[in-house]
């Protein structure tokens, strides 16, 4: 059955994603100059702001923020492949961008953004809504586990402080919004109406030309 998926979609190779995008994000971290040249810019220009949307995730403030974004990164999308197989990609993409675009949009004191922790959080997303198709009991995990992540993001909207990553005051203003967008981002990916409207451009189907499209159909 998985040989008939697209190539995107086969877990294999979401796990070599997983771990080209982790292994990109500590060469970044290591080359401060194309750390600046890839975040997000707000004073950025057309086309390389729409390029930073997705680079941006890459970089980071330091090698902290980086550990526990990357190992975040890393765990989550281990188990988002080895439950929901084949949603990774979009998980990824989907997130990159409306991350980057509430950032743009709705916090115009941001000159710059930088992390994984918005798209660690999309990820997450995506194994509660794995975790919630599955019914009861596991669903009570799903529960469990946003409740977790709602806790975790009202802690920070309150202090204005990360949980985990250690910073000095003026090191960077944490994006809690930024978690948010990507839990829901994370959510969309893993739910079944999504995903059907997905695999019926992606997946071949009987009938059909590559390329054409089927015109019996509305």
């Amino acid at each position: 059955m998985n040989t008939q998926l697209p190539i995107w979609r086969r877990p294999v190779f979401e796990g070599v994603t997983l771990f080209v995008l982790a292994s990109l994000s500590v060469v970044i971290q290591s080359l401060p100059d194309l750390g600046e040249a890839l975040q997000w810019r707000r004073s950025a220009t057309f086309p390389l702001k729409v390029a930073t949307a997705f680079t941006g995730h890459l970089t980071h403030w330091s090698w902290d923020h980086l550990l526990w974004d990357v190992v975040a990164f890393l765990g989550l999308g281990i188990a988002a492949i080895r439950l929901v197989p084949g949603r990774l990609l979009i998980c990824l993409v989907l997130s990159a961008l409306v991350i980057s675009l509430e950032i743009m949009l709705f916090h115009p004191q941001f000159e710059s953004y930088r992390g994984l922790s918005g798209i660690d959080s999309a990820l997450f997303g995506l194994i509660v809504a794995g975790l919630w198709r599955q019914g009861p009991p596991v669903r009570y995990l799903a529960m469990i586990g946003l409740a977790g992540f709602l806790g975790k993001t009202t802690f920070e909207l309150l202090t204005g402080d990360t949980l985990f990553v250690e910073r000095a005051e003026n090191d960077f203003i944490p994006a809690t919004s930024a978690h948010l967008s990507g839990m829901v981002c994370g959510l969309l990916a893993g739910s079944s109406k999504l995903w059907t409207l997905v695999k019926f451009f992606g997946t071949p189907r009987k009938g059909l030309t590559p390329g054409y499209a089927n015109r019996s159909r509305s």
